[in-house]
C-alpha cells in the first residue's frame, strides 16, 4: 500500500492526458523532495466529473480538487509546505490559477 496516495479530480477534458502524466510526476516528484518518499511509493488516480455535472457560480467549474492522504505524524510547517509545493507545481503545469485549486493532505 501507498505511503501517499492522490485523488485527483477535474472536469472531463479539462486536460488532456500528456498534462495529467507531468501532474502525475509531479505529484510524486513533490513527495519525494517534500516529505522524502520514493516516488514507487506514491499512487495517482484522477477521476472525472462527466461534463455537465460540475458548476461553480452558475457555470461549468474548472477547478480542479486534489486530495492527498500522507503519513501521519508530520509538522504543519512541513505540510503547508507540501501543500504550496503541489500548488506551484499544478498552477505552472495545468496553466489554471490558484482560485481553481483545492489542495488538502490528510492523514493516511
Amino acid at each position: 500500500m501507498s505511503r501517499v496516495s492522490f485523488n485527483c479530480t477535474m472536469q472531463e477534458g479539462q486536460v488532456d492526458d500528456d498534462t495529467r502524466a507531468l501532474l502525475a510526476d509531479g505529484l510524486r516528484r513533490v513527495a519525494q523532495e517534500t516529505l522524502g518518499e520514493s516516488t514507487d511509493d506514491v499512487s495517482v488516480r484522477f477521476s472525472d466529473i462527466p461534463n455537465g455535472f460540475g458548476f461553480r457560480g452558475g457555470e461549468p467549474s474548472t477547478t480542479s480538487l486534489v486530495n492527498g492522504r500522507i503519513v501521519g505524524g508530520v509538522t504543519q510547517e512541513l505540510r503547508e509546505e507540501f501543500m504550496r509545493s503541489i500548488i506551484d507545481m499544478w498552477t505552472a503545469t495545468s496553466g489554471c490559477s490558484v482560485n481553481e485549486l483545492v489542495v488538502t493532505a490528510a492523514d493516511a
